[in-house]
């Protein structure tokens, strides 16, 4: 038997009563030396001052078969207990010496309130199974570990300490599952994916996490990170997932292509093709065009239009190589709308690269949107699509979204002209004459819809086509609903724009015959002398307004029109010459001066000299 004079090795490591305790209990294992394991406590027990000493010598004592010095030690080390780690170790003497396990669950109650943190709540979860097989305390544990935490890898953490040493994969899967609701980073949902998959190894609950990454993927390094948990994971379906994702995400030609290879080995020729589409649309340089040919040559070769089409950008872009460096500055260089598509035209012309020019105009509508839509501002986008492109489905979506937002009329008319004249002729007529049948459409339907509503279309319209029919009938329309000499006027103005003058006289001649009195008389000439007519036809017409008036009152203004509106004191002096006889008593005297103050003063003078 070793002694104090002749330590065993073991015995050379020891240095505090728990360690001496441990070993005596090693000894006492089979083969048993129970006489040694005593030797060891009778030497180190007396000086034990800590809790976690003194509780481990109660124990072997215990085993040992000394209750009594057993008792005493436990009480000690009661006695001298003051931390929850010490509590943990006086909980599992109570219960090994004492067999009272609420004695057991007090002591562990204790140490549970001062115990904070995970790991060593964790720790103290993991105690309580192993010494007094508590789930439910076990898990009451946990939970205070549960309220402490907010990252993934501690949830994860967390519920890999239910599953092993609770036994309790269904609270594992509560915490994993409050871990899902609580996350939302793309990182801490992989992580807890994995985690799923390696502690309850549920493949449903682990590709639920995975599609809330992929759903919350917001730049290509989150994706880039979905890819490799796919290919961890071995799932080919959100491996392919993943890889749309991340071409959704990424910017770069080297990007696209290295996403569109991925789709490519997992069997999706679509989607790479897509990605390879976008990669053209990005190149940047001769290497990456030279990239993007040797990609679609090993994965798209039954696309020979691609190919070709490739094939074509790369020589260009061989035979013009400092060219391209120069406009790529300039593109780097660019700011402004105007600059893009300025760059974009020199392209066209210069280098004769569609492909390139059609970036750069994408690149001036990339700026724009987001701001705001007016058409004045996306016109020059539409012209250069129009002039430098044969791209007739972005030409029509640009028409298309113009036609969205023209509310009101000057936007309307600006576009219906501009799609009319377009180079591409047969379609920009046919959407001009598309959106001017929509807007017929939905004024009939609006029933606060006026006059000059069908008149500015029928404008509308003729300036976009110059089809004088088609821009009558809406102007017939127009007239049905006239009720006044304004609109009449209106409507004659724009029959004289297309060159009907003879549809507008009758208009005019309707307009005066609805003028009411003497004020709407000038209200009508005011408007038609904005029209710039002749001084012969602007008689004319307030003649033929002043012939129907039958109230003198009416005369009288109309003659006072003659002079402040038409400023002819000749034609003024025989109107109040023929209406004088009209005028007696009060309203002669009106009649007088309103006559004194405009017409010709020789009549006043002659009159007087009689």
């Amino acid at each position: 038997m070793a002694t104090r004079d002749t330590l065993s090795p073991k015995e050379a490591q020891c240095s505090s009563g728990a360690e001496y305790a441990a070993l005596a209990l090693e000894a006492l294992q089979e083969p048993a030396d129970a006489a040694y394991a005593k030797e060891l406590m009778d030497r180190v027990a007396d000086d034990c001052q800590f809790t976690k000493d003194l509780a481990a010598c109660a124990i072997a004592y215990k085993a040992l078969g000394e209750q009594a010095r057993a008792e005493e030690l436990l009480q000690t080390a009661e006695d001298y207990c003051m931390s929850g780690e010490e509590q943990i170790a006086l909980a599992e003497a109570k219960f090994k010496v004492l067999g009272d396990k609420a004695a057991a669950v007090g002591a562990y109650e204790k140490a549970l309130k001062e115990t904070g943190n995970l790991d060593p709540l964790i720790d103290l979860a993991k105690n309580v199974m192993s010494v007094i097989a508590d789930g439910a305390f076990a898990r009451k544990v946990l939970e205070k570990a549960e309220a402490k935490i907010s990252r993934a890898v501690e949830y994860s953490k967390l519920a890999a300490a239910a599953a092993q040493h609770l036994a309790d994969k269904e609270y594992a899967a509560a915490i994993f599952n409050k871990a899902g609701e609580k996350l939302s980073g793309v990182p801490d949902l992989l992580s807890l994916a994995s985690e799923v998959t390696k502690t309850l190894g549920d493949p449903a609950r682990a590709k639920a996490l995975y599609e809330r990454a992929l759903a919350g993927a917001t730049d290509f390094t989150a994706a880039k990170t979905l890819i490799e948990s796919a290919k961890q994971a071995g799932d080919a379906a959100f491996m392919q997932s993943a890889l749309q994702k991340a071409g959704e995400l990424a910017t770069a030609t080297g990007e696209y292509i290295e996403l569109a290879e991925g789709l490519a080995g997992v069997g999706d020729k679509t989607g790479a093709a897509a990605l390879l589409d976008k990669a053209e649309d990005a190149v940047a340089g001769l290497d990456e065009m030279q990239k993007l040919v040797a990609a679609v040559e090993a994965h798209l070769t039954d696309d020979a239009e691609r190919l070709a089409r490739v094939k074509a950008k790369l020589e260009k872009r061989q035979a013009n190589h400092a060219r391209y460096l120069e406009f790529q500055q300039l593109e780097k260089d660019a700011t402004r709308v105007k600059q893009f598509l300025a760059l974009a035209e020199r392209v066209r012309l210069e280098l004769e690269d569609p492909f390139y020019a059609a970036k750069l105009i994408e690149s001036a509508e990339n700026l724009l949107d987001g701001t705001g839509y007016q058409f004045s501002r996306y016109k020059p986008i539409i012209l250069a699509v129009d002039a430098n492109l044969d791209d007739t489905e972005w030409l029509s979506r640009l028409l298309d979204r113009a036609a969205e937002n023209a509310t009101d009329f000057i936007a309307f008319k600006d576009l219906v002209v501009t799609a009319a004249r377009l180079k591409h002729r047969e379609l920009g007529v046919a959407r001009a004459r598309a959106y001017l049948a929509a807007r017929e459409a939905a004024l009939a339907a609006n029933p606060n819809a006026t006059v000059y509503d069908t008149a500015k279309l029928a404008e509308a319209s003729f300036a976009a086509t110059q089809d004088a029919t088609e821009a009558g009938r809406l102007l017939e329309a127009a007239r049905a609903q006239a009720k006044d000499h304004y609109a009449l006027t209106h409507i004659g103005r724009l029959y004289a724009s297309m060159g009907n003058d003879a549809r507008a006289d009758e208009l005019y001649a309707s307009a005066a015959a609805a003028c009411p009195n003497g004020d709407a008389c000038i209200q009508f000439i005011d408007r038609l002398k904005g029209f710039a007519l002749p001084a012969e036809a602007l008689k004319k017409w307030y003649a033929a307004c002043g012939a129907h008036l039958s109230k003198p009152a009416d005369k009288l203004r109309w003659a006072e029109g003659i002079a402040d509106a038409l400023n002819d004191k000749t034609w003024a002096t025989e109107a109040y010459g023929e209406i004088a006889a009209q005028f007696s008593g009060v309203d002669a005297a009106r009649f007088e001066l309103s006559r004194r103050s405009r017409a010709s003063l020789n009549f006043f003078g002659a009159n007087r000299r009689h």
